[in-house]
């Protein structure tokens, strides 16, 4: 038998995947996650196509077995490959982000639903399968980390990706934000410190980043690992919260073991936009300080806003770029904030009407899919690209670059190319 592994990537979505992608766009672990859960023998045959930098072929041929895992961007075209699958005679399984939160919708379109981490499900699944007693929903969350096979990363291109290998201590986050997805299908579960240091040997580099919602969550278990990992002298990144810039201790034990920079979710300038989600942290005027503090270890800070939020102005978002610059980060982000299926946000905007479409390859964070309480849709989609073109105006790609803590080493490059990335992110080329 031959088995077909695809993560599916929306056709028309073209930011992160032009000329500079190579530039910030990270490697994607999920294929390479699910590949060693397939248990061995199996199939004589494994294929495995990653849709960001390659194309699916149904012609090619045959496979007893099709995979697909997607996020609700690429809901439709994971849907059209089941059905050209389907077609040929394949079986189909789906599973993901899209496919946990909306599973009904999902199994129209195969055979098998997947939801939730694979870890459990994908070998018992493939087990029913060669039976030939397979079931129509697989559902298991309760995974234990110390379980988690080492991804197979020599499976997958990182064609038009970040030459630099990613990988998780803790994939769930404890925060409750409205609009976050990501306790749709992880838990807070920190993998053993051993297993962790085990797998940055193998993949023998000294640049690192960490996909962990919030690498710092558990204050012991971080330092911990982070003891464990100076000897291994690697730099590395991550994702962190606001509160992460008032801890000089844990900083500096950042620092002490590789850390260089990292990217913290600061959403809004606006208290109230954030209280309204359930931002833990919302003093927004303490922002600046903490961005100082941050920079004050030799880290640099990359500083993500929503736009679209209930409180909101056109004259607030309007200002962004230039309260960005007074903050001093690195690097900056945007998006429109976006109710994704199985999110809090999701079920209060479809129960009060707001929600203008369910078109789901607009749901990519470039797109508004809901009512704005202070603008129209519309609008809101002008204001967003117009913050993005003037806070990547060279003047201030230059700005960024050359006054960050990496200023004095050759990291520097890193980050101008960044910044250069996200300044041709291409975020114009999908406007409905």
């Amino acid at each position: 038998m031959k088995l077909l592994m695809i993560h599916a990537w929306n056709s028309e979505e073209t930011s992160y995947r032009g000329k500079f992608s190579n530039l910030l766009s990270y490697p994607s672990l999920t294929l390479a996650a699910l590949y060693p859960l397939i248990p061995e023998g199996a199939f004589e045959k494994i294929d495995v196509v990653d849709e960001n930098s390659q194309r699916v072929d149904y012609d090619s041929e045959h496979y007893d077995l099709i995979m697909i895992t997607f996020e609700t961007s690429s809901a439709f075209s994971a849907y059209r490959h089941c059905d050209e699958f389907r077609k040929r005679g394949s079986y189909i399984v789906c599973g993901g982000y899209h496919a946990t939160a909306l599973p009904d919708e999902v199994a129209e379109h195969c055979d098998t639903v997947i939801m939730g981490p694979g870890e459990i499900s994908v070998p018992e699944f493939i087990g029913d399968f060669i039976a030939g007693t397979p079931k129509p929903r697989y559902c298991n969350f309760n995974v234990c980390a110390a379980e988690f096979p080492i991804p197979a990363r020599d499976k997958i291109t990182n064609r038009k990706k970040l030459k630099i290998p990613a990988m998780t201590a803790n994939r769930g986050c404890g925060n409750v934000c409205k609009y976050c997805s990501m306790r749709t299908m992880w838990k807070s579960d920190p993998r053993p410190i051993e297993n962790v240091i085990n797998e940055i040997r193998s993949l023998k580099t000294k640049l690192l980043i960490f996909y962990d919602p919030n690498f710092f969550a558990d204050r012991e278990y971080a330092m911990a690992l982070m003891e464990a990992m100076k000897p291994l002298k690697i730099l590395w990144a991550s994702n962190a919260t606001a509160d992460f810039g008032y801890d000089h201790e844990l900083m500096q034990a950042a620092y002490e073991s590789g850390c260089r920079g990292v990217l913290i979710g600061l959403e809004s300038l606006n208290q109230s936009s954030l209280k309204s989600v359930g931002k833990r942290f919302r003093e927004t005027d303490k922002y600046k300080e903490i961005i100082d503090n941050i920079h004050s270890h030799g880290i640099a800070v990359n500083g993500c806003f929503v736009l679209g939020f209930d409180s909101d102005t056109e004259e607030e978002l309007l200002a962004l770029p230039e309260r960005v610059d007074r903050l001093g980060l690195d690097i900056c982000r945007f998006a429109v904030l976006t109710p994704y299926p199985g999110t809090r946000l999701f079920t209060e905007y479809e129960r009060d009407g707001r929600l203008t479409t369910k078109d789901w390859s607009v749901y990519n964070q470039h797109n508004a899919v809901f009512r704005p309480t202070n603008m129209t849709a519309e609008r809101l989609n002008e204001i967003y690209r117009q913050v993005w073109k003037e806070a990547y105006s060279w003047k201030r790609v230059l700005r960024r670059t050359f006054t960050s803590p990496w200023r004095k080493n050759a990291y520097v490059f890193i980050l101008l190319g960044a910044n250069i990335g996200f300044k041709y992110l291409g975020i114009d080329k999908k406007y409905r």
